[in-house]
């Protein structure tokens, strides 16, 4: 007998805060260690709820757990100056381990490519870094593509990625 998975994607509800920011740095808790300054990464880790006032949190519910998290940051909202002030963005894409290569972080990014389209924005933008594979072959293969070197991220080469809509 094979139990069904069943995924749902909705947005985050406040009291889910301490849930969402586990998730978060669960998900994140490995790159810490390959990012010179991964202790600056680590003490942002809340930043995805805290800044839920300024953007959509979407979660991703497998058999009704909350295992995966982004931020969708809509146009003219704050966000780092190399971003265009009319260009919504990605925040923070994070699977926990454990529930990964299920595509979690496909529907995730997915809904916030949506959430631009609903929006009639121009593109989607994120950025990242090469230590983020998995996350960076996710966003080649929805067809995001780099536009421009970034300053160091935490240490590490960061670029700044675009999805035209």
């Amino acid at each position: 007998m094979t139990s069904e998975i069943q995924i749902k994607i909705r947005n985050f509800d406040p009291i889910e805060r301490d849930v969402v920011d586990s998730v978060v740095r669960r998900a994140w808790a490995e790159l810490i260690d390959l990012m010179p300054q991964g202790d600056q990464l680590a003490a942002r880790l809340g930043a995805l709820t805290e800044h839920a006032d300024q953007s959509e949190v979407i979660v991703a519910e497998l058999n009704g757990q909350i295992v995966g998290t982004v931020g969708y940051v809509g146009a003219h909202q704050p966000k780092p100056d190399f971003f265009q002030a009319d260009w919504p963005m990605v925040r923070m894409l994070s699977v926990a381990p454990g529930h990964r290569g299920l595509g979690l972080g496909k529907k995730l990014l997915e809904e916030c490519i949506a959430r631009a389209r609903r929006d009639d924005a121009p593109v989607l933008a994120l950025h990242t870094t090469a230590v983020m594979k998995a996350a960076q072959r996710l966003y080649f293969e929805l067809g995001f593509q780099q536009i421009k070197e970034l300053p160091l991220l935490f240490g590490v080469p960061c670029g700044l990625y675009t999805k035209a809509l």
